[in-house]
């Protein structure tokens, strides 16, 4: 995948990507917005992927749809899939329901702050390493990372959160399902998977 997002849908008020890993979405603490993604693509944010995070990301061409989609994510009515590659053993299945505070030095305190709850189920193992589906209920900033961590699980590349060096944090949003008000209602988005996940 290049640096330059796909567009996965675009209608009157939105435009849903595929970004690429390594793309910041907004201006970081440098305050470098014109090569971030919303720099480029002169959009307005609905939602965060982190840098180093690829696959579908929600973007809106209009207040009116950053507010539709402001207020389904308020409500929990978008349902996100990553997948991951991380390493360590994992149960085939199960639910992290920990705390996420402050982010501090690159990673987020686990453990103590606002609530935050992680499914996963395992996909496939290697040795040492499994494929794994992630669904967050909640949205902290780094919850599927650090909560994989917190269960002795890190994703590969994510050495923030004890994770293996690898070119890349092997984290992927791979599918948004969000309300609209189109003729059924929702629109169902999915992403490539990137190489290397396998």
């Amino acid at each position: 995948m290049s640096g330059v997002p796909t567009i996965l849908y675009r209608d009157a008020h939105l435009e849903i990507v595929d970004k690429p890993t390594g793309v910041a979405v907004a201006a970081g603490r440098d305050g470098d917005h014109a090569s971030s993604l919303l720099g480029q693509l002169g959009l307005r944010l609905c939602h965060r992927l982190d840098v180093g995070t690829s696959g579908v990301l929600v973007l809106a061409r209009t207040e009116h749809g950053q507010r539709l989609v402001s207020a389904a994510f308020e409500r929990g009515a978008v349902e996100k899939t990553y997948l991951a590659l991380v390493a360590g053993d994992l149960s085939d299945a199960g639910v992290v329901d920990l705390p996420l505070g402050d982010w501090k030095r690159g990673r987020v305190q686990i453990g103590r702050g606002r609530p935050a709850r992680t499914r996963f189920a395992v996909l496939a193992r290697g040795v040492h390493r499994a494929r794994v589906h992630a669904w967050p209920e909640t949205g902290r900033t780094h919850q599927i990372r650090a909560h994989l961590s917190a269960v002795g699980a890190p994703i590969v590349g994510d050495e923030d959160y004890g994770g293996p060096a690898a070119a890349r944090i092997y984290l992927h949003a791979a599918r948004i399902v969000l309300p609209w008000p189109t003729a059924d209602d929702r629109l169902v988005i999915e992403a490539s998977e990137p190489a290397g996940f396998a």
